[in-house]
């Protein structure tokens, strides 16, 4: 976890800010752009085209010649934001399993705290009955004799 944080750490540090447009090989322009750093699957870029800020992931490869040599220095931290990526998502992946577990746990607990309960529930109702049946005078007796 802490060589993540290193690594996100080190890729914002390396943002390269930018006025005006940039124009990549595929013909797309992004207005008021600015060069955040690696992504694991290229070169993120913010930009703001009137629209609201965005975001894009670039190819190394479509980045025009004159931003070459800064986009190579970011392409080399790639491979650090890929690690990045799966550190984050095994760790997600992990919680998320550790989330379920406790959820399993407390529908058992609750589902043999129920049963208990049931069964607590069942053995009063016996003895409410076993205690009815023993009583001297059941209650239609009892009413009979204050008829007389």
């Amino acid at each position: 976890m802490e060589k993540a944080c290193f690594v996100l750490a080190l890729i914002g540090i390396a943002a390269v800010s930018f006025a005006g447009d940039l124009t990549v090989k595929s013909g797309n322009t992004y207005k008021n752009y600015v060069i955040m750093g690696a992504a694991p699957a290229g070169i993120k870029v913010f930009y703001n085209n009137g629209d609201g800020d965005r975001q894009v992931i670039l190819p190394v490869e479509e980045f025009p010649e004159e931003l070459r040599e800064t986009v190579n220095k970011l392409a080399k931290n790639i491979p650090a934001a890929k690690k990045a990526a799966q550190d984050q998502a095994r760790q997600e992946k992990a919680e998320l399993a550790a989330h379920k577990k406790q959820n399993r746990a407390a529908a058992a607990r609750q589902k043999k705290s129920a049963a208990l309960l049931k069964k607590e529930q069942d053995e009063n109702k016996k003895l409410q009955e076993k205690i009815q049946k023993r009583t001297p005078a059941s209650s239609k007796n009892k009413n009979s004799l204050f008829k007389k």
